[in-house]
Protein backbone atom coordinates (compact mmCIF):
# COMPACT_ATOMS: atom_id res chain seq x y z
CA UNK A 1 0.00 0.00 0.00
CA UNK A 2 2.75 2.27 1.18
CA UNK A 3 4.38 1.57 -2.53
CA UNK A 4 1.79 2.05 -4.42
CA UNK A 5 1.12 5.70 -2.67
CA UNK A 6 4.94 6.26 -3.10
CA UNK A 7 4.16 5.24 -6.81
CA UNK A 8 1.44 7.42 -7.46
CA UNK A 9 3.19 10.92 -5.95
CA UNK A 10 6.16 10.24 -8.18
CA UNK A 11 3.92 9.76 -11.30
CA UNK A 12 2.23 13.05 -10.22
CA UNK A 13 5.29 14.56 -9.50
CA UNK A 14 6.79 12.92 -13.07
CA UNK A 15 3.43 14.07 -14.94
CA UNK A 16 3.78 17.76 -13.52
CA UNK A 17 7.36 18.20 -14.93
CA UNK A 18 6.91 16.84 -17.86
CA UNK A 19 4.23 19.21 -18.51
CA UNK A 20 5.99 23.21 -17.54
CA UNK A 21 9.14 21.36 -19.45
CA UNK A 22 7.27 20.86 -22.69
CA UNK A 23 5.04 24.38 -22.23
CA UNK A 24 8.83 26.38 -21.38
CA UNK A 25 10.42 27.42 -24.34
CA UNK A 26 13.73 25.20 -24.62
CA UNK A 27 16.46 28.39 -23.14
CA UNK A 28 14.20 28.45 -19.92
CA UNK A 29 14.07 24.85 -19.78
CA UNK A 30 17.39 24.23 -20.17
CA UNK A 31 18.31 26.91 -17.02
CA UNK A 32 16.00 25.20 -15.21
CA UNK A 33 17.60 21.93 -15.69
CA UNK A 34 21.35 23.25 -14.60
CA UNK A 35 19.38 24.94 -11.65
CA UNK A 36 17.92 21.37 -10.77
CA UNK A 37 21.47 19.90 -11.38
CA UNK A 38 23.34 22.65 -9.38
CA UNK A 39 20.97 21.23 -6.26
CA UNK A 40 21.59 17.89 -7.01
CA UNK A 41 25.27 17.95 -7.07
CA UNK A 42 24.76 19.88 -3.29
CA UNK A 43 21.63 17.16 -1.90
CA UNK A 44 22.81 14.05 -3.35
CA UNK A 45 26.29 13.64 -1.97
CA UNK A 46 26.86 9.88 -1.84
CA UNK A 47 26.52 10.12 -5.51
CA UNK A 48 29.42 13.32 -5.76
CA UNK A 49 31.49 11.29 -3.76
CA UNK A 50 31.34 8.16 -6.38
CA UNK A 51 31.90 10.36 -9.30
CA UNK A 52 35.45 12.59 -7.74
CA UNK A 53 36.21 9.13 -6.49
CA UNK A 54 35.74 8.16 -10.55
CA UNK A 55 37.39 10.89 -12.06
CA UNK A 56 40.57 10.60 -9.56
CA UNK A 57 41.03 6.99 -9.53
CA UNK A 58 40.77 6.86 -13.17
CA UNK A 59 43.39 9.69 -13.85
CA UNK A 60 40.81 11.96 -15.36
CA UNK A 61 41.29 14.50 -12.76
CA UNK A 62 44.67 15.12 -11.34
CA UNK A 63 43.32 16.73 -8.20
CA UNK A 64 40.25 16.96 -5.78
CA UNK A 65 39.45 20.70 -7.45
CA UNK A 66 39.55 19.67 -10.85
CA UNK A 67 37.51 16.32 -9.81
CA UNK A 68 34.94 18.19 -8.56
CA UNK A 69 34.66 20.65 -11.12
CA UNK A 70 33.98 18.26 -13.57
CA UNK A 71 31.85 16.08 -11.60
CA UNK A 72 29.85 19.23 -11.22
CA UNK A 73 29.46 19.94 -15.22
CA UNK A 74 28.52 15.84 -15.15
CA UNK A 75 25.48 16.46 -13.25
CA UNK A 76 24.42 19.79 -15.35
CA UNK A 77 25.10 17.54 -18.07
CA UNK A 78 22.73 14.28 -17.10
CA UNK A 79 19.84 17.02 -15.90
CA UNK A 80 20.48 18.57 -19.92
CA UNK A 81 19.87 15.17 -21.36
CA UNK A 82 16.66 14.67 -19.42
CA UNK A 83 15.57 18.63 -20.68
CA UNK A 84 16.78 18.00 -24.52
CA UNK A 85 14.57 14.69 -24.55
CA UNK A 86 11.40 16.32 -24.31
CA UNK A 87 12.47 19.55 -25.77
CA UNK A 88 14.29 18.26 -29.41
CA UNK A 89 11.80 15.59 -30.56
CA UNK A 90 9.52 18.67 -30.79
CA UNK A 91 11.53 20.88 -32.31
CA UNK A 92 12.54 18.18 -34.89
CA UNK A 93 9.34 17.56 -35.82
CA UNK A 94 7.45 21.22 -35.58
CA UNK A 95 8.38 24.53 -37.53
CA UNK A 96 11.18 25.12 -35.30
CA UNK A 97 13.62 22.09 -36.05
CA UNK A 98 16.32 24.34 -38.22
CA UNK A 99 16.89 25.92 -34.48
CA UNK A 100 18.45 21.99 -33.51
CA UNK A 101 21.65 21.98 -35.19
CA UNK A 102 23.19 18.37 -35.49
CA UNK A 103 26.50 17.28 -36.94
CA UNK A 104 27.25 14.13 -38.44
CA UNK A 105 31.00 12.99 -37.43
CA UNK A 106 31.02 9.76 -38.91
CA UNK A 107 33.39 8.41 -42.05
CA UNK A 108 31.45 7.59 -45.66
CA UNK A 109 31.45 4.03 -45.22
CA UNK A 110 29.56 4.34 -42.16
CA UNK A 111 26.88 6.12 -43.53
CA UNK A 112 26.84 3.51 -46.28
CA UNK A 113 26.44 1.13 -43.41
CA UNK A 114 23.44 3.15 -42.09
CA UNK A 115 21.77 3.57 -45.67
CA UNK A 116 22.08 -0.48 -46.31
CA UNK A 117 18.45 -1.98 -45.96
CA UNK A 118 20.45 -5.39 -46.47
CA UNK A 119 22.17 -5.88 -42.87
CA UNK A 120 21.45 -5.12 -39.40
CA UNK A 121 23.83 -3.04 -37.61
CA UNK A 122 25.07 -3.28 -33.67
CA UNK A 123 25.13 0.68 -31.94
CA UNK A 124 26.96 0.97 -28.71
CA UNK A 125 27.52 3.42 -26.86
CA UNK A 126 27.90 4.90 -23.29
CA UNK A 127 25.96 7.01 -21.12
CA UNK A 128 28.15 10.59 -22.50
CA UNK A 129 26.44 13.22 -23.84
CA UNK A 130 23.17 12.67 -24.52
CA UNK A 131 22.81 8.92 -25.72
CA UNK A 132 18.67 9.24 -25.83
CA UNK A 133 19.04 11.80 -28.83
CA UNK A 134 21.82 9.36 -30.33
CA UNK A 135 18.83 6.35 -30.62
CA UNK A 136 16.54 9.16 -32.47
CA UNK A 137 18.97 10.00 -34.76
CA UNK A 138 20.00 6.63 -35.87
CA UNK A 139 15.89 5.86 -36.25
CA UNK A 140 16.48 8.48 -39.64
CA UNK A 141 18.40 5.68 -41.28
CA UNK A 142 17.00 2.82 -39.91
CA UNK A 143 14.58 1.10 -37.03
CA UNK A 144 15.91 1.49 -33.48
CA UNK A 145 15.16 -1.35 -30.88
CA UNK A 146 17.51 -0.41 -27.78
CA UNK A 147 18.43 -2.71 -24.62
CA UNK A 148 17.01 -0.75 -21.58
CA UNK A 149 16.25 -1.51 -17.90
CA UNK A 150 12.91 -0.17 -17.43
CA UNK A 151 11.85 2.15 -14.04
CA UNK A 152 10.78 0.64 -11.26
CA UNK A 153 7.56 2.72 -11.02
CA UNK A 154 4.95 1.10 -13.47
CA UNK A 155 3.01 4.43 -13.59
CA UNK A 156 6.27 6.43 -14.56
CA UNK A 157 7.14 4.21 -17.25
CA UNK A 158 3.72 4.09 -19.00
CA UNK A 159 3.89 7.75 -18.31
CA UNK A 160 6.52 8.17 -20.67
CA UNK A 161 5.80 5.70 -23.02
CA UNK A 162 2.54 7.51 -23.89
CA UNK A 163 4.30 11.15 -23.88
CA UNK A 164 6.80 9.69 -26.60
CA UNK A 165 9.82 10.01 -24.85
CA UNK A 166 11.18 7.31 -26.71
CA UNK A 167 9.07 8.19 -30.18
CA UNK A 168 10.63 5.97 -32.65
CA UNK A 169 12.33 3.64 -30.77
CA UNK A 170 11.54 0.09 -29.52
CA UNK A 171 12.05 -0.80 -26.74
CA UNK A 172 13.78 -4.51 -24.75
CA UNK A 173 13.72 -4.59 -21.30
CA UNK A 174 17.33 -5.25 -20.05
CA UNK A 175 15.76 -7.84 -17.54
CA UNK A 176 13.81 -9.46 -20.13
CA UNK A 177 16.14 -9.28 -23.09
CA UNK A 178 15.96 -13.05 -24.39
CA UNK A 179 18.86 -13.61 -26.45
CA UNK A 180 16.75 -14.59 -29.80
CA UNK A 181 14.43 -11.88 -28.98
CA UNK A 182 17.85 -9.19 -29.77
CA UNK A 183 18.77 -11.55 -32.57
CA UNK A 184 16.10 -11.26 -34.87
CA UNK A 185 16.22 -7.48 -34.31
CA UNK A 186 19.45 -8.04 -36.57
CA UNK A 187 18.23 -10.44 -38.85
CA UNK A 188 15.23 -7.53 -39.55
CA UNK A 189 18.37 -5.59 -40.64
CA UNK A 190 17.38 -3.59 -37.84
CA UNK A 191 19.38 -1.78 -35.02
CA UNK A 192 20.00 -2.23 -32.22
CA UNK A 193 21.35 -0.03 -29.54
CA UNK A 194 23.22 -0.95 -26.00
CA UNK A 195 24.75 0.66 -23.66
CA UNK A 196 27.64 -1.07 -22.20
CA UNK A 197 29.74 0.97 -19.49
CA UNK A 198 27.66 0.42 -16.61
CA UNK A 199 28.69 -2.61 -13.97
CA UNK A 200 27.84 -5.58 -15.41
CA UNK A 201 26.98 -8.60 -12.80
CA UNK A 202 27.05 -12.38 -13.12
CA UNK A 203 28.18 -13.89 -16.42
CA UNK A 204 30.08 -10.49 -17.41
CA UNK A 205 33.66 -10.31 -18.46
CA UNK A 206 36.33 -8.10 -16.42
CA UNK A 207 38.51 -6.04 -19.17
CA UNK A 208 40.17 -2.48 -18.88
CA UNK A 209 38.19 0.51 -19.08
CA UNK A 210 39.73 4.22 -18.45
CA UNK A 211 42.77 2.06 -17.09
CA UNK A 212 41.04 0.41 -14.24
CA UNK A 213 39.28 -3.60 -14.14
CA UNK A 214 36.06 -3.14 -14.79
CA UNK A 215 32.72 -5.80 -15.44
CA UNK A 216 31.30 -6.00 -18.85
CA UNK A 217 29.24 -7.77 -20.53
CA UNK A 218 30.09 -9.01 -24.05
CA UNK A 219 26.71 -8.94 -25.68
CA UNK A 220 27.92 -6.88 -28.60
CA UNK A 221 31.06 -9.06 -30.25
CA UNK A 222 28.19 -12.27 -29.25
CA UNK A 223 25.72 -11.04 -31.33
CA UNK A 224 28.31 -10.14 -34.11
CA UNK A 225 29.81 -13.57 -34.07
CA UNK A 226 25.82 -15.01 -33.87
CA UNK A 227 24.49 -12.57 -36.78
CA UNK A 228 27.44 -11.65 -38.80
CA UNK A 229 26.10 -7.68 -38.25
CA UNK A 230 28.49 -4.44 -37.87
CA UNK A 231 29.41 -2.90 -34.91
CA UNK A 232 29.03 0.94 -34.73
CA UNK A 233 30.68 2.85 -31.69
CA UNK A 234 29.51 6.34 -31.27
CA UNK A 235 27.87 8.68 -29.12
CA UNK A 236 26.25 12.22 -29.50
CA UNK A 237 28.03 14.97 -28.27
CA UNK A 238 26.46 18.51 -26.97
CA UNK A 239 28.93 21.55 -28.24
CA UNK A 240 26.11 24.02 -27.12
CA UNK A 241 22.22 24.96 -26.55
CA UNK A 242 20.42 22.66 -29.03
CA UNK A 243 23.76 22.11 -30.86
CA UNK A 244 24.92 18.42 -31.40
CA UNK A 245 27.51 16.65 -33.31
CA UNK A 246 27.13 12.57 -33.47
CA UNK A 247 30.38 10.80 -33.38
CA UNK A 248 30.57 7.18 -34.78
CA UNK A 249 33.13 4.48 -35.98
CA UNK A 250 33.58 3.29 -38.65
CA UNK A 251 32.00 -0.60 -39.15
CA UNK A 252 33.46 -2.50 -36.99
CA UNK A 253 34.16 -6.12 -38.11
CA UNK A 254 36.38 -8.64 -35.88
CA UNK A 255 35.99 -11.75 -38.03
CA UNK A 256 33.60 -13.39 -35.34
CA UNK A 257 32.24 -16.89 -36.25
CA UNK A 258 30.82 -19.53 -34.91
CA UNK A 259 34.36 -20.98 -34.28
CA UNK A 260 35.75 -17.74 -32.49
CA UNK A 261 36.70 -18.15 -28.64
CA UNK A 262 36.46 -16.75 -25.98
CA UNK A 263 39.69 -14.74 -26.23
CA UNK A 264 38.37 -13.23 -29.34
CA UNK A 265 34.90 -12.56 -27.87
CA UNK A 266 37.02 -10.91 -25.21
CA UNK A 267 39.22 -9.24 -27.84
CA UNK A 268 36.77 -7.52 -29.32
CA UNK A 269 35.11 -6.55 -26.11
CA UNK A 270 38.19 -4.58 -25.28
CA UNK A 271 38.38 -3.00 -27.96
CA UNK A 272 34.80 -1.47 -27.91
CA UNK A 273 35.47 -0.27 -24.22
CA UNK A 274 38.71 1.40 -25.56
CA UNK A 275 37.09 3.06 -28.26
CA UNK A 276 34.35 4.21 -25.87
CA UNK A 277 37.39 5.38 -22.99
CA UNK A 278 38.81 7.23 -25.55
CA UNK A 279 35.17 9.40 -26.32
CA UNK A 280 34.76 9.77 -22.60
CA UNK A 281 38.68 10.96 -21.84
CA UNK A 282 37.77 13.81 -25.12
CA UNK A 283 34.39 15.13 -23.20
CA UNK A 284 35.02 13.97 -19.72
CA UNK A 285 32.33 16.65 -18.37
CA UNK A 286 29.76 14.99 -20.60
CA UNK A 287 30.31 11.32 -18.85
CA UNK A 288 27.54 10.05 -16.04
CA UNK A 289 30.62 9.67 -13.32
CA UNK A 290 28.45 9.25 -10.82
CA UNK A 291 27.40 5.60 -11.42
CA UNK A 292 29.52 2.78 -9.57
CA UNK A 293 31.53 1.39 -13.15
CA UNK A 294 34.46 0.57 -11.18
CA UNK A 295 33.02 -1.91 -8.45
CA UNK A 296 35.55 -4.76 -8.91
CA UNK A 297 38.66 -2.26 -8.33
CA UNK A 298 36.92 0.37 -6.15
CA UNK A 299 34.03 -1.15 -4.09
CA UNK A 300 36.38 -1.92 -1.46
CA UNK A 301 37.74 1.45 -0.89
CA UNK A 302 34.23 2.79 -0.02
CA UNK A 303 35.02 1.75 3.33
CA UNK A 304 38.33 3.30 3.26
CA UNK A 305 36.93 6.41 2.67
CA UNK A 306 34.40 6.48 5.55
CA UNK A 307 37.30 5.47 7.65
CA UNK A 308 39.22 8.26 6.38
CA UNK A 309 36.67 10.61 6.38
CA UNK A 310 36.02 9.71 9.95
CA UNK A 311 40.26 10.30 10.83
CA UNK A 312 39.34 13.53 9.29
CA UNK A 313 36.27 14.62 10.91
CA UNK A 314 38.13 13.44 14.86
CA UNK A 315 41.46 15.21 13.46
CA UNK A 316 39.23 19.03 13.13
CA UNK A 317 38.11 17.56 16.11
CA UNK A 318 40.95 17.36 18.11
CA UNK A 319 42.29 20.75 16.27
CA UNK A 320 39.06 22.29 17.88
CA UNK A 321 39.36 20.90 21.27
CA UNK A 322 42.99 21.94 20.68
CA UNK A 323 42.07 25.69 20.17
CA UNK A 324 39.46 25.25 22.95
CA UNK A 325 42.66 24.49 25.46
CA UNK A 326 44.54 27.18 24.00
CA UNK A 327 41.88 29.67 24.96
CA UNK A 328 41.16 28.49 28.13
CA UNK A 329 44.76 28.91 29.19
CA UNK A 330 45.02 32.15 27.75
CA UNK A 331 41.59 32.73 30.01
CA UNK A 332 43.41 31.19 32.88
CA UNK A 333 46.96 33.64 32.65
CA UNK A 334 44.68 36.56 32.10
CA UNK A 335 42.92 35.98 35.41
CA UNK A 336 46.08 34.95 37.23
CA UNK A 337 47.50 38.78 36.03
CA UNK A 338 44.44 40.08 37.55
CA UNK A 339 44.60 38.38 40.47
CA UNK A 340 48.05 39.58 40.85
CA UNK A 341 47.22 43.23 40.06
CA UNK A 342 44.44 43.01 42.39
CA UNK A 343 46.77 41.22 45.55
CA UNK A 344 50.12 43.78 44.94
CA UNK A 345 48.52 47.14 46.54
CA UNK A 346 47.79 44.91 49.69
CA UNK A 347 50.94 43.86 49.67
CA UNK A 348 52.81 47.33 49.32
Amino acid sequence: MVRKFRHFLEYLGAAAALSLARALPPGALMAMARGMASLAFILLRRRRRVAIRNLMATGVAATEGEATRIARRSFQSLSLSIAESVSVPALLAGKDASRVKIKMEVPPETLAALGDASKGIILVSAHLGNWELAGKLCSNYKRVTGIARRMDNPLVQNLMDRRGIREGMETIDKHDAHPMKIVRVLRRHEMLAILVDQHASGDAATIDFLGLPARSYTTPAVLQRLTGAPILVGAAIRNGPLDFSFHMSEPLDYGLSKESTEADILRATQDIADRLGAYIRRWPEQYLWAHRRWKAALGKETSGMRHATCDKRQAASDMRQSTCDKRHATCDNRQATIDKQQVAPETT
